[in-house]
């Protein structure tokens, strides 16, 4: 006959003995069994009355002229414990140690967003998400929520791990965090630094500049309290944004530019053309030049067809392609084989509403062999309104008579500047989110 485990786990918990393993066979045995929380609810009786008993007065066989042995701090601490424990469990009944299961910190999946993850990784469904489980990302978003109330969501490509005290660590990837009031001190770990909340709304960039993580971080609303290994702690309130490199150094500056993230939490959906039947997604793509700088402001021609959108990424890893500066750009898309194509859709770029570079007007070409090119469509593009930064960047459809092609090549014959910078500016050019091509 198997032995049953409750009585001696309940003993192991009375005794400050039980580990964390245990105590969760605990708490299955008791959520499942009517009969054994009803066990459990007469061994806490009886040992608190032994506490009590122990406490009033001496044991009989003690002399009187033995100083009584005072209690332990550690044992003091360990029986008011058991007493809230006592108290807890008696009170909820049935979900009591459901109840004192969930007081050990974990965050719960509330909503997942066309979620996949990389092959041999573990995967997330709705409910309660494993500690100290590496997860990958690879496109969508999920939505995490607290015991505290704290809110993250987390954008592809992604790689992070839930630690217990209301915290998360971050390795790569985009989140945006909402800790309402009781939520003060949640922390975001990253590779340069911790980012602790005071009460706002905040989001995190984690790349790299090809060698060290570059961390970007900007607060929504609120203040947030930054700390690298080489600084003090740094307050940073509403509006506010810091670059963090790799030996702790805060930049408020990212490459000349101004740090400015998208906030995923009040995102608004706009509805814009499928990637259905999208010839292009995945395809190689070939630039005589693309924009290179410091702190992984890199944007080279494959994110062109990656099939990321509206200026996502992080530092090395951005979504987009620019030009040179001071150079409109070309690119070609090679689609490996050839097809009958009718129509290429362009979304432009507004550079992380820095408005300062973008496609205005382009020329589409077509090849057979990459040698002799022939004329397929072209006209001006929109400005991308940097209002619209972490929501849906509209597309800019170019229609033609169906032709056969495997070589596409773009043209940024004009693009935007910035509205207010010198003519003569350093930091303009051309640059595309992505070019979808279609058969009809």
């Amino acid at each position: 006959m198997k032995e049953d485990p409750t009585d001696h786990l309940i003993q192991h918990l009375l005794d400050g003995t039980l580990e964390d393993d245990s105590r969760a066979e605990l708490n299955d045995i008791l959520r499942n069994s009517p009969e054994a929380r009803d066990r459990y609810r007469r061994a806490f009786a009886l040992h608190s009355a032994l506490i009590r008993r122990d406490a009033s007065k001496l044991p009989d066989f003690l002399s009187r002229s033995e100083a009584p042995k005072k209690v332990s701090f550690f044992r003091r601490e360990s029986l008011q414990a058991v007493a809230a424990l006592i108290i807890v469990a008696l009170i909820l009944g049935s979900s009591g140690m459901f109840a004192l299961h969930r007081l050990k910190p974990r965050a719960e999946i509330l909503e997942s967003n066309l979620a996949v993850y990389q092959t041999g990784t573990h995967h997330l469904s709705p409910g309660k998400m494993p500690a100290d489980v590496p997860v990958e990302l690879v496109s969508g978003d999920v939505k995490l929520a607290y015991p505290s109330g704290a809110l993250v969501i987390l954008e592809a490509p992604c790689r992070f791990r839930l630690d217990t005290k209301e915290a998360l660590t971050i390795l790569h990837g985009r989140a945006s965090v909402h800790a309402p009031p009781g939520a003060e001190g949640f922390r975001l770990d990253t590779p340069t630094g911790q980012i602790i909340d005071r009460g706002t709304e905040f989001g995190v960039a984690v790349g790299n500049d090809g060698k060290n993580p570059v961390v970007l971080t900007e607060v929504f609303k609120g203040e947030i309290e930054v700390s690298t290994q080489s600084t003090d702690k740094v307050l940073l309130t509403d509006g506010e944004s810091r670059a963090i490199t790799n030996d702790g150094t805060l930049l408020e500056q990212l490459d000349e530019s101004p740090v400015h993230l998208a906030n995923a939490l009040h995102r608004t959906s706009q509805m814009s053309r499928s990637s259905t039947g999208n010839l292009a997604l995945g395809k190689p793509v070939i630039s005589p030049g693309y924009l290179t700088r410091p702190h992984g402001s890199i944007f080279p021609p494959d994110n062109l067809t990656d099939g990321r959108l509206d200026d996502s990424g992080v530092p090395g890893d951005w979504s987009f392609w620019l030009a040179p500066e001071h150079e409109g750009g070309e690119f070609i898309v090679d689609l490996l084989d050839t097809h009958e194509v009718s129509l290429v859709s362009l979304q432009g770029t507004t550079n992380r509403a820095i408005d300062d570079r973008g496609a205005a007007s382009v020329e589409l070409l077509g090849s057979l062999d990459n040698k002799t090119y022939f004329p397929l469509s072209g006209g001006p593009m929109p400005r991308i309104d940097p209002s619209l930064y972490g929501q849906s960047f509209p597309f800019e459809d170019f229609n033609f008579p169906p032709v056969e092609l495997r070589y596409l090549k773009c043209i940024i014959t004009s693009y935007y500047k910035h509205p207010t910078r010198p003519a003569d500016h350093r930091n303009q050019g051309g640059g595309l989110n992505e070019i979808r091509i279609f058969s009809e």
